[in-house]
């Protein structure tokens, strides 16, 4: 006999397939978005003063609000009127040092080739004792011809990544145990349940929450800049892209493009 819920059970029989469900349509929240809103909300008193987020000032003014003094948005292009920095993240030179309290940067560095760079940055804008709040995907869609959000750049994947990889980034950008927390979350059905695209609602409390460290979805890190950081910039590397016609996003497919 079936135990309850049965719906669970009977999507778990749909699982051997080719394509994801809704054709990769997203129905619900991703689980990846669920742990990170989780990640912030347990950090949300690191959102105040001088804030600086990637791509939109959203999480800034839904988190933040009064205690957020200055909110501020970078990206590679102005594509909405929030982006009031314009800058790549790996080639930020141009950006004042020592100017934020709290940095917001999701769901970026696997779309960065330099992601040292990009790191090294994340924290050179960061007052000291500023605060980075950034994840780290461990698995996502590869989009091979990369993909046009009409953002200024078509992206690319180049980086899932691990736990001890990311313990290694951020202590070659100069960070010691002391100065930073890292929160792994997933397991192996919330990585196959993503990757299916089923949404976070469809999955149990203990599907959600179980961590196992072998199969990580998603690595967040509070990290806090250290009084007296100063490590050398890195010496820029640049990737090689494929000559080809980006996949446009569209709304319907998400990042399964059918174009």
């Amino acid at each position: 006999m079936l135990g309850f819920p049965v719906v669970r059970r009977l999507r778990g029989l749909q699982l051997r397939r080719l394509r994801p469900f809704a054709n990769g349509q997203q129905r619900g929240e991703a689980i990846v978005r669920r742990y990170w809103e989780r990640f912030l909300e347990a950090h949300r008193s690191d959102i105040r003063g001088r804030c600086l987020e990637i791509g939109s000032q959203v999480t800034i003014r839904r988190l933040g609000g009064s205690a957020v003094t200055q909110a501020a948005a970078i990206d590679i292009a102005r594509h909405s009127s929030e982006i009031t920095v314009v800058a790549d993240l790996s080639r930020a030179d141009q950006i004042a040092g020592d100017d934020f309290d709290c940095f917001i940067n999701p769901f970026t560095m696997h779309l960065i080739y330099d992601v040292e760079a990009a790191l090294y940055h994340s924290l050179r804008v960061l007052k000291p004792g500023g605060v980075l709040l950034v994840n780290f995907p461990c698995v996502d869609f590869y989009f091979s011809r990369g993909l046009d959000m009409g953002t200024g750049r078509p992206l690319f994947m180049f980086w899932w990544f691990t736990p001890i990889q990311v313990e290694n980034l951020l202590r070659h950008a100069g960070l010691g145990s002391a100065d930073y927390q890292m929160q792994i979350d997933g397991n192996l059905f919330a990585r196959v349940a993503y990757q299916m695209n089923m949404p976070a609602e469809e999955l149990s409390p203990e599907e959600l929450n179980h961590v196992d460290e072998g199969h990580p979805l998603l690595i967040s890190v509070r990290a806090v800049k250290p009084a007296g950081w100063n490590i050398p910039r890195p010496v820029y590397r640049d990737p090689w892209l494929p000559d080809v016609a980006p996949a446009r996003w569209n709304p319907t497919t998400g990042h399964y493009p059918l174009d």
